[in-house]
């Protein structure tokens, strides 16, 4: 049984991240440092450093042990890409023990100037996280896909005791301040924030100039790696229904109401992780004149927020840029029938841009 496949996502395998700001007081390349775990297909098991440049652009330094992607992209960041490099990491560590986080790695740049992240917390009290849809693509210039960056139990780095040793050729960089003028959970922090049960969602790539013929099992499936597409029959045709990224400790879904046909019709879907991240929720549309197909998919309703403490309400309002970036997020698609060949494009409303 074959199906056309209209629509693609890719799960990211990146289980822990870090976002570690000195903007205010910048290198003289670098004004933010993230770190990332990676631990699955197609890339394997290792660090990855994402360096963000004050042009707007990012440097990518993976550790040795990743599977290294040449044409890998990363245009979800501002200007995106200018230098992708393995490089050797030392002195990694990403974990919590007793709530305390610590993290800490050493490589060497582009420049060959040495990075040094140490990183550890004393702090006795509680701290209380938050789950998030990170705005990573706010400022994205080019975007090829929305980025669904799930971060669970999210949380800021105190400032009570906590050893800070970050430096970039010798110069010490001083952390970024915590926002808002507030202790959060009682608590001063820096800027620094990070999530050790990360879930990444490149939904709807359009790295594909021609959409696929599939092959459906019995039960009218395609299965991916860990993504799994799920068709109906609607009057004869395969229409797309749900789509499954397949996570042990989170598994998410992709609900399309009615099912995607190449037909014209209008419809709502729903991005869905576990209830207690809330959920994406927006509107499509297909269009079907002679022998060209066009789809735009809106997340217009934005990202619907579980708040769980008070300083959570505050930061993550439905107008906040939290809940509100996915909203200006346009998806636009045009499909020739006879020839399969695709032309897709998102456009970031937050700045504009109408580059694909």
């Amino acid at each position: 049984m074959k199906a056309i496949l209209p629509l693609e996502v890719k799960y990211a395998p990146i289980t822990k991240l870090a976002l570690i700001n000195f903007e205010k007081n910048p290198d003289n390349v670098y004004c933010g440092l993230e770190l990332q775990y990676v631990d699955g297909e197609p890339l394997g098991k290792g660090y990855r450093v994402i360096a963000y440049r004050r042009d707007k652009s990012v440097d990518v330094y993976d550790e040795k042990t990743l599977k290294f992607i040449p044409d890998e992209k990363f245009d979800v960041t501002q200007k995106g890409l200018k230098n992708h490099v393995q490089t050797q990491f030392e002195n990694t560590c990403f974990d919590s023990q007793k709530g305390n986080v610590h993290m800490s790695f050493t490589f060497m740049d582009c420049d060959n100037r040495k990075i040094e992240v140490d990183i550890l917390e004393h702090a006795k009290k509680k701290s209380i996280p938050m789950n998030l849809l990170a705005p990573i693509g706010v400022g994205s210039e080019s975007p090829t896909y929305l980025p669904v960056f799930f971060l669970y139990d999210f949380d800021f780095v105190r400032r009570g005791k906590t050893e800070v040793k970050v430096s970039i050729n010798g110069k010490k960089m001083k952390l970024d301040p915590f926002p808002f003028p507030i202790p959060m959970n009682m608590q001063w922090r820096y800027y620094t924030r990070y999530s050790m049960d990360s879930q990444i969602v490149e939904f709807l790539n359009t790295d594909s100039k021609r959409v696929r013929i599939i092959e459906l099992n019995e039960e009218k499936q395609y299965i991916e790696e860990a993504v799994e597409y799920q068709f109906t029959d609607c009057n004869g045709d395969m229409a797309l229904s749900e789509i499954y990224i397949k996570c042990d400790q989170h598994p998410l879904k992709v609900v399309f109401q009615p099912p995607v046909s190449l037909e014209s019709h209008n419809g709502k879907f729903h991005i869905i992780p576990d209830p207690q991240m809330g959920s994406i929720d927006g509107s499509y549309q297909v269009t079907k004149q002679d022998e060209i197909i066009r789809i735009t998919v809106v997340p217009d309703k934005g990202w619907t927020v579980v708040p769980n403490s008070t300083i959570s309400k505050m930061i993550l309002g439905e107008k906040s840029v939290f809940g509100s970036w996915s909203k200006k997020y346009i998806y636009e698609q045009k499909i020739n029938i006879n020839n399969l060949i695709s032309e897709a494009n998102w456009i970031n409303g937050n700045i504009g841009s109408k580059k694909g």
